[in-house]
C-alpha cells in the first residue's frame, strides 16, 4: 500500500490525540478533516508533538493519505477521517510504501 505527505495546516481539535487538518490544492479545492497525531508531522516532517500547534494557533505541516489509484498526472488519495480526492501529482510530497 503507498502513502503520501500532502501539506497542510494544523489546528488543534476537542480531543488531545487528533487534530483539524486543511489541504488546499491547486486548482482552489480545500480539503478539511480529523486525523490522529501519528498520521500528522510538523513542517521539518516530525512527528507531531503534543504542544503542536500552539492553543488558538494554526501550524504548517503534512498529513499521512493512501493512494487508492494513480491516473497520469494526478492520483485518487484518500485523506484520512473523509473521502477520496482527486489530487494532482504536484501537490504531493513524499511517497511511502507501507
Amino acid at each position: 500500500m503507498e502513502y503520501v505527505w500532502m501539506p497542510c495546516n494544523i489546528e488543534n481539535s476537542g480531543f488531545s490525540s487528533e487534530r483539524r487538518f486543511e489541504v488546499d490544492l491547486p486548482d482552489g479545492k480545500r480539503i478539511s478533516g480529523t486525523a490522529y497525531i501519528e498520521y500528522l508531522q510538523d513542517s521539518e516532517g516530525n512527528p507531531l508533538g503534543d504542544n503542536i500547534p500552539t492553543a488558538g494557533e494554526a501550524a504548517p505541516g503534512f498529513v499521512k493519505c493512501r493512494v487508492v489509484k494513480e491516473v497520469g498526472e494526478s492520483a485518487y488519495v484518500e485523506f484520512p477521517g473523509t473521502e477520496v480526492f482527486h489530487v494532482p501529482q504536484e501537490a504531493i510530497r513524499e511517497r511511502r510504501i507501507g
